[in-house]
């Protein structure tokens, strides 16, 4: 099974945003970002994010909605952001695809940066019968923790959002 493939196809055809009904990780994490900061919305949907925050780029491989529509994987730039978003994007697949994507993630960031995420623990709670076939990422608090770790960041908040995701604040400074 091609994951790229899979998950292109159910949320270019099949997905629909639920980010308003969140509890943690909704459109509120606008306010946490000031005008001058730059936001990198990793699959970003629908780019609901894009009114509220004035500095954002927001990439989706599936999703004519985005500004960029590129996998993460195939994205380059010289820019550097300030704040990544991942709500609901780096999540599919295993613990080596979990590392690359994290990894390329921090390249995309500046020395002293946060990213705000939105992780599925493995709940398979979406109404199409293709969300059967995603391989989504285990997430855990736990999981967190050790990637934080591992790539430098420390975890300023997290908690249980609805549907059975987590919603957790990564920071770094020099």
């Amino acid at each position: 099974m091609d994951t790229k493939l899979v998950v292109k196809e159910y949320f270019g055809n099949h997905w629909t945003s639920r980010t308003s009904t969140y509890k943690y990780s909704n459109l509120s994490i606008s306010e946490k970002i000031s005008p001058q900061e730059t936001v990198i919305d990793i699959g970003c949907g629908d780019n609901e994010f894009k009114p509220l925050i004035k500095n954002l780029v927001g990439l989706d491989f599936a999703n004519p909605k985005a500004d960029i529509n590129i996998d993460l994987d195939d994205y380059t730039t010289d820019k550097l952001f300030d704040v990544a978003l991942c709500l609901g994007s780096v999540q599919y697949g295993n613990q080596k695809d979990m590392i690359r994507q994290i990894n390329k993630v921090v390249s995309l960031l500046k020395p002293t940066a946060r990213i705000y995420w939105r992780s599925n623990t493995g709940v398979r709670d979406h109404k199409h019968e293709m969300v059967n076939i995603i391989p989504y990422y285990p997430w855990s608090e736990q999981e967190h923790y050790k990637f934080a770790k591992q790539f430098g960041f420390n975890i300023d908040f997290i908690a249980e959002d609805l549907y059975g995701r987590l919603y957790v604040e990564w920071s770094r400074h020099e």
